[in-house]
C-alpha cells in the first residue's frame, strides 16, 4: 500500500500528491510507467520525493528482512551443532550451504551500509617506438563461447537509480532541485558526463608517474562526489584544484552511488551503457523529458557515410596494412583484409571504386535507393563477412586507436590528395579565360577541407554503420543515394524500430518510468516501446494530472487571417509570399504594441527566419517593432544561446523606454523550442508560425509512415506525421506557462 505522506520541501499541491503515490506504487510493483504532468506542476520534485521515498522505504524494508533471514540461519547453524552430537564431519557438512547463503546476505547488507571499497588500477601503461600502433593476436569468440564464469552472480549491491535527461542543462536543473530536496543528506549521487564537459587539462602535462599521482587525487575526489551532490561544474571546479580527472573520478564513484544522473543517450546506447560501467539489472531507470524519446533512439541508433568517408578509411587502412604486413597475426590480417573488402564494396555501390578520386564524376547516372539490411548486404555483396565478428576484432584490437596513432604520426604520408579532374571542352577554355576554373578549384578546396575536419577519424563512422547492420534485417532502411562525384555520395541506415534498442531496458532494469510534461500520444509509448520491446500490457502503468494554472490565465487563438483580410496559408508553397509575409508583419506589429513583456515567435526554420528578418527589415516593419521591442534572433549555433537568452531577459526586466520589452524569432525543434523557461514577464505571448509539419515528400519520413502502417497498424503511419506536428507545437507554446500563478496568450497561424 502506498504511503500517505511524503516528505517536500513546501505543502504539495494534491496533484502533486497523486504523482508521488502513483510513482511509488510503480515502483513498488516493478512496472512500466508512462508519467504526465504539465509545466508548473512541479514534476522535477514530484519525480525525487516520490522516487526517493520508495529507495528509502525498500531499503530499510530488505535490511530488515535480510536480518530476519540471518537470524533464521544462525538459528539453523545452532540447531545443526547441537544434533551432530559432537561428530565435526556431520557439522561441518551441514553447515557448509547454510555458511554459504549467510555469506551471501552478509554481503548484501555490508552494500547496503555502503561499505564497498574501490578497485585500485595502479598500472601504467609503457610504449615503445611502433609498438603501440600494433595490433594484438586476439582470440575473438562468439557470445556462445563465453565463460560460464561471466554468468555467475552479481556483485551485492544496493538498488540504484538511474535520472536521465536529455541535455545537460536540464540535469543541472535536475541536481539543483535534489539540493533542494528533503533527501539531499540521505543518498550518495554522481553526474556523469562526457569527457567534454569534465575534462579540465588542455595539454597532457608531461610529469614522471602522472598516472599513480592522478590516481590517489581521483581518491580524494571520489571521496568528496558520493558524500555530497553537487554539478557537473561543481565536480569540475574540485577536479581542477585536486588537478585530477573528473571524468575517470565520477565514473569510479559510480558503484558507490545511488543516484546516478546522466544523459539518455548513455543509458540507451549499448555501447556507450558498458563502456560508462552502468548495470541496469534490478535498477531503476527514470528518463525525464520523455517527450521525444522515440526519435531520440532512432537518430542515436542512426548512421550515414559518404563516399569521402570511405576513401579517406580505405586510403588509410590500405597504408597501415603495407607497413606492418609483416608483424601482423593471421588471425589479423584477414580481420583487416575483410574489413578493406567491405570498403571496395560500399565505394562500389556509390559508383566508384577503390583507385577512385573523391572529385571523379559519376559517369552513369546511379538512382536512389532503399534496402533492407539483408538486401543491402546481398547488393553489395558483402554478405559473406561475418559483421559480428569483424566489429569484435575492431573493438577488442583497438583499431581505431592504433589507426589514428599511425596516421598522426606518419600524417605527411597520409594526406589524401585531392586533386580536382581537370576540365575539358569549350565550356572549360571559356570558364579559364574568365577566372573561373581557378575559382572553381578553390571551392572545391575549401569545401574538402570542412569535409575533412568533420570526418577526421572515418573508420569511427564505418564502424558506426558497419554496427547498424547488426540489426534486424526489417528493423531498420538503408538509403543509396549517390552524388556528382563519388566522394559526394551517401549512404544511410534509418532506425524504423526503437523497441529494438530498448528490449535489454525492459528485460533487465526493475523499473522504467518515462515522465515528461506533455506524453500524448501515449500510445506510442505503450505500443511502439514498451509492448514493442516485448513487455506485457500488465506491466505498463499510466499517470496524467491536469494542469495547475486556472484555464483562464491562459488564452489560445488559432488565426486564419490578418487584419487586412490575408489568409494565413503558411504551407511551403506559399510561405514566402510577400503578401503573407506583409501580414505576418502587420500581426507582429499589432501585438507588439499592446502585450507587455517578453515575446517570443516560433518558425518552421533557420532558413524561414533569415527570410522573414530580411523581408520584414526591408519593408520597414522591423524599425516601427523595435519601438516597442528590442529584437532577438535564435543563433545557429549553441555558442550564442546563452549571450542572447541573457540579452532578451535583460530587456524584458529592464526595457529601455518607450520600449515596453523584447521579441525572439526562434525556431520549431531549435535551441529554444525545449527546455528553457520563459516564465512570468519573459514570456506574455508565444506565437508559432504555421504548423511544423515534416516535409511528406521526403523518403525517409515516406519509408517510416509505410514501416509503421505495415508493422503497427493500418494508418498509424498518418498518425505519426500528425503527432510529429502537435508533438512540436506543444513544445514551443509550453515555454510560457511555467507555475501556478503564470499566465500567457498562445497564437497560432495556420498552415
Amino acid at each position: 500500500m502506498e504511503p500517505e505522506e511524503f516528505e517536500f520541501p513546501f505543502p504539495p499541491y494534491p496533484i502533486q500528491i497523486d504523482f508521488m503515490k502513483n510513482l511509488w506504487k510503480c515502483l513498488n510493483e516493478g512496472k512500466l510507467g508512462i508519467f504526465e504532468s504539465p509545466t508548473g506542476t512541479g514534476k522535477s520534485l514530484s519525480i525525487i520525493c516520490g522516487a526517493l521515498k520508495w529507495l528509502v522505504d525498500y531499503e530499510e524494508n530488505n535490511k530488515s528482512n535480510l536480518q530476519i533471514q540471518m537470524k533464521q540461519l544462525n538459528d539453523e547453524l545452532k540447531k545443526i551443532t547441537d544434533e551432530s552430537k559432537g561428530d565435526w564431519f556431520v557439522e561441518q557438512t551441514g553447515q557448509m550451504k547454510i555458511k554459504q547463503k549467510q555469506q551471501i546476505i552478509k554481503d548484501q547488507l555490508d552494500a547496503l551500509e555502503r561499505h564497498n571499497k574501490l578497485d585500485e588500477d595502479d598500472s601504467l601503461e609503457k610504449n615503445d617506438i611502433d609498438q603501440d600502433l600494433l595490433l594484438e593476436d586476439l582470440n575473438i569468440n562468439s557470445d556462445d563461447d563465453k565463460d560460464e564464469e561471466e554468468e555467475e552472480l552479481e556483485t551485492a549491491r544496493y538498488t540504484q537509480f538511474f535520472f536521465c535527461s536529455r541535455t545537460h542543462s536540464q540535469l543541472t536543473q535536475f541536481i539543483g532541485e535534489l539540493k533542494n530536496s528533503p533527501y539531499a543528506d540521505k543518498v550518495s549521487s554522481v553526474p556523469l558526463s562526457s569527457r567534454q564537459n569534465y575534462c579540465i587539462n588542455k595539454t597532457v602535462k608531461k610529469l614522471k608517474h602522472v598516472n599513480l599521482i592522478n590516481e590517489r587525487n581521483q581518491s580524494l575526489l571520489i571521496a568528496d562526489i558520493v558524500t555530497k551532490i553537487q554539478d557537473i561544474e561543481e565536480i569540475g571546479s574540485n577536479a581542477k584544484e585536486l588537478e585530477t580527472c573528473a571524468y575517470y573520478a565520477s565514473r569510479r564513484s559510480l558503484p558507490d552511488s545511488q543516484v546516478i544522473l546522466l544523459p539518455y543517450n548513455t543509458i540507451l546506447h549499448a555501447n556507450t551503457r558498458k563502456s560508462s560501467g552502468i548495470n541496469l539489472k534490478n535498477n531503476v531507470i527514470i528518463i525525464d523529458e520523455a517527450h521525444n524519446l522515440l526519435e531520440a533512439i532512432e537518430r542515436m541508433h542512426s548512421s550515414q557515410i559518404t563516399g569521402r568517408n570511405i576513401l579517406h578509411c580505405y586510403n588509410q587502412l590500405t597504408q597501415y596494412q603495407k607497413r606492418f604486413e609483416n608483424l601482423f597475426s593471421a588471425k589479423s590480417v584477414l580481420s583487416l583484409s575483410q574489413l578493406s573488402y567491405c570498403l571496395k564494396k560500399l565505394i562500389k555501390i556509390l559508383g566508384g571504386t577503390s583507385r577512385s578520386q573523391l572529385t571523379d564524376e559519376i559517369k552513369d547516372e546511379i538512382p536512389s535507393k532503399v534496402f533492407n539490411i539483408e538486401d543491402f548486404e546481398a547488393v553489395a555483396e558483402i554478405d559473406t563477412i561475418n559483421i559480428f565478428h569483424l566489429i569484435d576484432f575492431i573493438n577488442q584490437s583497438k583499431l581505431i586507436h592504433k589507426l589514428q596513432g599511425f596516421v598522426e604520426k606518419y600524417s605527411d604520408d597520409l594526406k589524401v590528395q585531392n586533386i580536382p579532374k581537370k576540365a575539358e571542352g569549350i565550356s572549360a577554355f571559356l570558364n579559364s579565360l574568365q577566372g573561373k576554373d581557378e575559382q572553381l578549384n578553390t571551392e572545391i578546396i575549401i569545401e574538402q577541407k570542412k569535409e575533412e575536419e568533420i570526418s577526421n577519424n572515418p573508420l569511427i563512422l564505418i564502424i558506426s554503420f558497419l554496427e547498424s547492420l547488426k540489426s534486424c534485417s526489417s528493423d531498420g532502411r538503408i538509403f543509396v543515394i549517390p552524388g556528382k562525384t563519388v566522394g559526394q555520395g551517401v549512404i544511410k541506415f534509418l532506425l524504423m524500430n526503437p523497441a529494438a534498442h530498448f528490449h535489454d531496458i525492459v528485460k533487465e532494469a526493475k523499473s522504467v518510468i518515462l515522465a515528461g510534461g506533455t506524453m500524448e500520444p501515449i500510445s506510442e509509448f505503450r505500443d511502439q516501446l514498451f509492448i514493442g520491446a516485448g513487455a506485457e500490457s500488465e506491466r505498463i502503468m499510466t499517470f496524467s494530472c491536469d494542469h495547475v494554472v486556472p484555464k483562464e490565465n491562459i488564452l489560445t487563438r488559432i488565426l486564419c487571417k490578418g487584419p487586412t483580410g490575408v489568409s494565413l496559408e503558411f504551407n511551403y508553397q506559399n510561405r514566402q509570399n510577400p503578401k503573407l509575409l506583409d501580414e505576418l508583419g502587420r500581426i507582429l506589429q499589432n501585438l507588439c504594441n499592446i502585450i507587455p513583456g517578453g515575446m517570443v515567435v516560433f518558425l518552421p526554420s533557420y532558413g524561414y527566419e533569415e527570410h522573414l528578418s530580411k523581408h520584414l527589415e526591408k519593408s520597414g516593419v522591423l524599425a516601427k517593432i523595435k519601438i516597442k521591442k528590442k529584437i532577438y534572433r535564435e543563433p545557429k549555433t549553441a555558442s550564442g544561446v546563452n549571450a542572447v537568452l541573457e540579452g532578451f531577459a535583460r530587456d524584458v526586466k529592464s526595457p529601455k523606454i518607450p520600449q515596453t520589452g523584447a521579441l525572439l524569432f526562434s525556431v520549431v525543434g531549435g535551441k529554444l523550442s525545449e527546455g528553457l523557461n520563459f516564465s512570468d514577464d519573459l514570456g506574455r505571448c508565444v506565437i508559432v508560425v504555421g504548423m511544423p509539419y515534416p516535409n511528406i515528400k521526403s523518403p525517409e519520413l515516406q519509408e517510416k509512415i509505410k514501416y509503421l502502417n505495415e508493422n503497427l497498424k493500418p494508418g498509424a503511419g498518418n498518425e505519426y506525421y500528425e503527432n510529429s506536428c502537435m508533438k512540436a507545437v506543444n513544445q514551443c507554446i509550453g515555454r510560457a506557462v511555467r507555475h501556478i500563478n503564470d499566465y500567457s496568450t498562445n497564437t497560432r497561424g495556420s498552415q
